[in-house]
């Protein structure tokens, strides 16, 4: 579109802004610096013609507008007041400017010694006898640069003619519109907010049958994979909610038969179908680890199919949207069977569930697999009365339903049983219980035929109190299927002017309960999903909030052009598109610019996509923008110190740092986010603290602000990491961290070494900084000897924080006594400590086993405990404790179990790293929750104690010589992963009970041992998917290996070994790598042919005899291979049609030659593989040498 037009209604409030206005003049026209000032006169004139506007809006705004002329005094009006907020802005804006002045001012003075302008400006701080006299001064001193600015009266003064036409046109449009002067207005001193019942939001009324119906499907035995079940049905019967219920079924989610689900996904696919990102969503699924920055969407499905196959899947595409354009639908149903394509290989039984609209009944799907379509209808009338009930009267008793109910019983038959027009309908009629407001909301919502929901969903709209109306209506900025985040809209809608002050209740708290109540109403859908909850807008709400936010707020989307704003004040882009808005006119207008990235969606907290570059001169020009949202990577942040109205501000950093006077203009900002993008650490620079108007900071937790030597902390800062570094100096001290009572989530205290005394210490009112939950005390490695022992223990006694606080970090700790508070049960929500006491004396630990809500604890550098005992467990046990590390407690001796066999019920990972002199382990069969134990670097432990059955990950390095056999157990049912590394006097390894020893395991990793002769048979481990050994230098043969093995690696074998595999084939191998083997001469298949049918990586590292390979040909899925430093290597087999790397470095001259000059017979083999992308390191650089014909 080229041009955005004007809505077709009032739709959009403003109100709210009105108000908004009246208030910031209200707070200034009676300030001194006023009194005979010729502003002050234009002032309130624009206060009196606001007050007539406001009085004159609030009505018009409750009616619809479909006259041209009437819009267009509406559009006018609207004009004149943002006008209005504008100037008040720019005078609060260079109010601040004076403000720092006069303090610069009074600093430069008092270092100076004296001047006139001092003892004016100690007007400021005492009341002295000349304070009449210098009021004048003063005065005439902010009246300069504000109240006297010539360019400034003049604006003011017409903003005031501005205001007296829009009075003019506000009457003509009252009076053309013939409004009943007793609309009932709701004005902001008295709304009352909509009582709220947590109960209902969850409730779901009806759909017991479909819900059956799709459970009996989804386990209905079908020979082609995948099935797919359409729901279909208008927007707004209900398709997602039915969806949800299935997905989230006990039968579904808990079922332990071989036929139930390995996976399962759910994709919000909406109406412009992105394969690249619901591919990148599946993957996100499926692998934790998956790194969202690859864009290719055929290597994206290529990983998918491999993730994907032989798993039984449950995969939802909620709201999918078929092209019916004849001449798209080729493409379109391509795109679809391209995009569905790893689900070929899924496992018989997977499943997908479609919910569309109706009439979307498409072929497309059907083409993939077997389809069942479910069309979805209204609830029946019982169903539908139910909900009503629960949403009109909640739990409670209403004395008069029963005269109510004929009323509701016909409003639901209007409502044609569809779920989100009745929870919006009962919602309105929630507190009303007199029969003629009912009987007016009938009226009001007759419908006659499913199209008409929009109708009801505007009417009620319509009826929303007027603080709602503009909050909802900002919603329109958001793609559909996008989940809000509800403290960033809050703040949005606090720095527009929507959230209206009321005394004893913060703006934030006003804020949620708006959102709040968007929610109850049925506007915001409040999601759950698992433990996490999570805040988006149906797609028909989405819709509506378009249409009444038409001419203020615009969604800049892929494929969308655009020349002029027009009337737009607020506007989101998404990235890619943004690029045009330098050519776009209307910037100087916006109040509000979003920059979305391409993957914003349900999963945007999975996906950082690549940085952006935003054009600066976008931002000059937006000079009365109130909130920059920035939601994408950039590689830089752009200057915005034009942006001097700025009121809210959030980006994603990138690798950049912040100038020092990256905040130093925006000096009306209040709210600042700073999102995580890539992983990179970002410290805030000092100037921050300067800013007065910043009320909140939330940050991710790379974050940091060095909080040493400021003034003070205006903002309440929360997600990041507040370091305040003790120093010698003034403004340094530990006290002077009395003033960041603010501080919210994380404080680091570094340099404790130079706290100068115990009275310093309790200055600092740590107890005081209620809203701290994660604390780190540190103090210098070798400080023990800078102060005595006493003094430490003082300072560490003396430095108690408040009982909020859930992570605890104590570091380098010198003294010889842990603190009281330590000992007692003060810190009650205490669920990670760690004690790093290097050099300190203690020589008994706590007893930790009190705090009964700790999950994580690690003791590390501890020097003087040599024994753990019941003493640790104190008068209880560990009944929350989930990890326990020991790192470098030389001194330990001994570590019995205390408290007896249930001291650590849920226990899951034990660490034992580098304890020289421990000898002696609990029994640790009794550890029923034990996942993972890790013991590294223990030379004086001879055996491990028995493990329970449990067990899933052992990892042993570095034990005793005489440890002949690492384990006690006979047989390890859980275990999956077992590495046993640097055990160099370990000579045998078997299986001590054979076939039945490992049924589970997946993963062997055998580093380091120099002594090992033999391996057991592992071609019963059934289970097993890698093999690793390394520096092994004894083992002459490998062991038979299982037809399980995905990946196997070897270096550093004995150098007889000829053939590093005992196995004529290797049926599901993929990954094979071969290093450091001295006398290995040639590597070829065992059968050739059949040897490696799946094997799609293979590495030849180090290898410096290796001079055949076999002919690789016959493997038809190798993919990549990688030859290094194997200098006899002179001419390649013929290579397979399906490689598509070949990366090549210090083989024999003559081959590398050949390559690097594409001649010869050895670049003809490679030139013969049609993609091929061949590397060879020539002169230390890597050089792409072909790629394709």
């Amino acid at each position: 579109m080229g041009f955005i037009t004007a809505a077709i209604g009032v739709g959009w409030v403003v109100s709210p802004v009105i108000s908004l206005v009246i208030n910031k003049i209200a707070s200034h026209i009676e300030k001194k610096y006023f009194k005979n000032s010729e502003t002050g006169k234009y002032l309130k004139e624009m206060q009196t013609s606001l007050q007539e506007i406001h009085v004159i809006m609030v009505r018009v705004e409750k009616q619809r507008i479909e006259n041209h002329e009437q819009l267009q005094l509406v559009q006018g009006i609207k004009d004149a007041i943002y006008e209005a907020e504008d100037v008040m802005n720019e005078f609060e804006y260079n109010l601040l400017d004076v403000e720092k002045s006069v303090e610069q001012q009074k600093l430069d003075t008092a270092a100076s010694g004296s001047s006139c302008t001092h003892v004016a400006l100690s007007v400021y701080d005492t009341f002295t006898e000349k304070r009449k006299e210098l009021r004048k001064e003063l005065s005439e001193y902010l009246d300069w640069p504000i109240l006297g600015d010539k360019e400034f009266k003049k604006k003011v003064k017409e903003v005031s003619e501005s205001l007296v036409r829009a009075k003019d046109s506000s009457k003509i449009l009252y009076n053309s519109m013939k409004i009943d002067t007793f609309t009932n207005i709701q004005f902001p001193e008295q709304e009352n907010e909509l009582p709220t019942s947590s109960e209902i939001s969850d409730k779901i009324v009806g759909r017991k049958e479909e819900r059956e119906k799709i459970i009996e499907l989804l386990f209905e035995k079908n020979k082609i994979t995948p099935t797919i079940i359409q729901i279909e049905g208008p927007g707004g019967i209900g398709k997602t909610t039915l969806a949800r219920l299935v997905y989230h079924d006990p039968r579904i989610t808990e079922s332990k038969e071989q036929d139930s689900f390995e996976l399962k996904m759910w994709l919000s696919v909406s109406e412009n179908f992105d394969s690249v990102k619901l591919t990148k969503e599946m993957l996100s699924y499926v692998s934790p680890d998956f790194s969202p920055s690859n864009t290719n969407f055929n290597l994206l499905q290529k990983e998918l199919k491999e993730k994907l196959t032989s798993k039984r899947i449950l995969l939802v595409l909620d709201n999918v949207w078929y092209v019916k354009d004849v001449n798209k639908k080729s493409s379109f149903e391509q795109n679809w069977l391209q995009f569905l394509a790893p689900l070929e290989k899924t496992k018989t039984g997977s499943k997908i569930i479609v919910t569309t609209r109706e009439g979307a009944v498409d072929t497309t799907l059907e083409s993939f697999g077997s389809l069942e379509v479910i069309t979805l209808g209204g609830l029946n009338d019982a169903n539908s009365w139910s909900l009503l009930q629960l949403k009109a009267f909640g739990r409670k008793n209403q004395h008069n339903r029963h005269i109510l109910e004929p009323i509701g019983q016909e409003l639901i038959k209007n409502l044609k049983g569809f779920p989100l027009a009745i929870r919006v309908v009962g919602t309105e009629l929630r507190g009303k219980s007199d029969t003629e407001e009912w009987k007016r909301i009938l009226n009001d919502n007759a419908i006659l035929d499913k199209s008409d929901i929009m109708d009801i969903l505007l009417r009620s709209y319509e009826h929303l109190p007027n603080y709602l109306q503009p909050c909802f209506a900002y919603c329109s900025l958001f793609p559909k299927g996008y989940y809000l985040k509800q403290d960033r809209l809050v703040h949005m809608w606090i720095a527009q002017g929507f959230v209206h002050p009321r005394k004893q209740k913060s703006p934030v708290e006003i804020g949620n309960s708006y959102f709040n109540e968007l929610i109850d109403r049925s506007f915001i859908q409040l999601i759950k999903r698992g433990k996490k909850e999570y805040y988006m807008m149906h797609d028909l709400m989405n819709d509506l909030a378009c249409h009444v936010s038409q001419g203020e707020c615009y969604k800049l989307k892929e494929g969308d052009t655009l020349e002029n704003l027009g009337s737009v004040r607020h506007l989101s882009v998404t990235a890619g598109e943004h690029a045009q808005l330098v050519n776009i006119r209307g910037l100087d207008k916006l109040r509000t610019f979003i920059l979305l990235s391409s993957f914003d969606g349900p999963l945007i907290f999975l996906s950082y996509p690549n940085e952006v570059d935003v054009a600066e001169e976008i931002f000059i020009k937006m000079k009365k923008i109130r909130v920059l949202d920035i939601n994408c990577n950039l590689d830089k942040l752009p200057n915005i110190g034009e942006c001097k109205l700025l009121h809210y501000l959030c980006f994603r950093n990138g690798r950049f740092n912040l100038a020092p006077d990256t905040f130093s203009k925006i000096r009306l900002l209040t709210v600042l986010f700073i999102r995580k993008g890539r992983s990179f650490d970002l410290a805030l620079p000092q100037s921050i603290c300067c800013m007065s108007r910043l009320e909140f900071i939330n940050t991710s937790k790379s974050i940091k602000m060095d909080l040493s030597g400021r003034v003070q902390l205006h903002s309440v800062w929360r997600g990041g990491h507040a370091v305040f570094n003790v120093k010698k100096k003034q403004g340094w001290e530990l006290d002077h961290l009395r003033d960041f009572n603010n501080i919210k989530d994380s404080l680091v205290i570094g340099g404790l070494q130079n706290v100068a005394s115990r009275e310093k210490t309790i200055e600092a009112q740590l107890g005081s900084k209620k809203y701290v939950t994660e604390l780190r005390l540190s103090w210098d490695r070798g400080s023990r000897e800078v102060k005595s022992n006493i003094v430490h223990n003082e300072i560490l006694e003396a430095l108690r924080p408040h009982p909020n606080i859930e992570t605890l970090e104590i570091c380098n700790y010198p003294g010889d006594e842990l603190p009281s508070w330590l000992e007692s049960n003060w810190l009650s929500r205490l669920t990670y400590l760690r004690l790093d006491g290097y050099n300190s004396g203690f020589k008994m630990l706590p007893a930790l086993g009190q705090f009964s809500q700790l999950k994580r604890l690690r003791l590390a550098h501890i020097t003087t405990v040599s024994r753990i005992g019941d003493e640790f467990c104190g008068n209880g046990i560990f009944s929350s404790l989930e990890e326990l590390q020991f790192f470098s407690v030389v001194g330990l001796e001994e570590w019995s179990s205390p408290c007896g066999v249930g001291s650590f019920p849920k226990l899951r990972y034990v660490e034992l790293n580098t304890c020289p002199n421990l000898f002696s382990l609990p029994e640790m069969e009794s550890f029923s929750s034990l996942r993972s134990i890790d013991i590294w670097n223990c030379p004086k432990i001879r055996s491990l104690p028995k493990l329970p059955v449990s067990l899933q990950d052992l990892r042993v390095k570095g034990l005793h010589p005489d440890l002949k056999q690492f384990y006690d157990n006979d047989i390890f049912p859980s275990l999956e992963e077992l590495y046993i590394y640097d055990m160099k006097d370990l000579e045998e390894w078997s299986s001590p009970c054979g076939v039945y020893s490992f049924p589970k395991l997946r993963k062997i990793d055998l580093w380091d041992c120099r002594n090992l002769l033999s391996l057991p048979e592992m071609e019963s481990f059934y289970s097993l998917e890698s093999v690793d050994i390394r520096d092994c230098p004894k083992i002459r043969l490998l062991p038979k290996l299982p037809v399980s093995l995905l990946s196997l690696a070897v270096q550093g074998l004995h150098p007889d070994l000829k053939q590093f595999y005992g196995n004529d084939i290797f049926p599901s191998l993929k990954e094979l790598y071969i290093a450091n083997m001295k006398g290995l001469q040639e590597w070829s298949s065992p059968r050739e042919v059949h040897s490696f049918p799946k094997l799609r990586n293979v590495v030849l590292y180090r290898c410096p005899d290796l001079f055949h390979l076999s002919e690789i040909e016959s493997l038809c899925s190798l993919e990549s291979i990688d030859i290094r430093n194997c200098p006899k290597i002179r001419s390649l087999p013929k290579l397979p049609v399906s490689l598509r790397y070949i990366h090549i470095k210090k083989v024999h001259p003559d081959l590398e030659e050949q390559l690097g000059n594409k001649n010869g017979p050895e670049w003809d083999k490679v030139a013969a593989v049609s993609g091929c992308c061949c590397h060879i390191k020539r002169a230390g650089t890597w050089v792409v040498i072909q790629y394709g014909k």
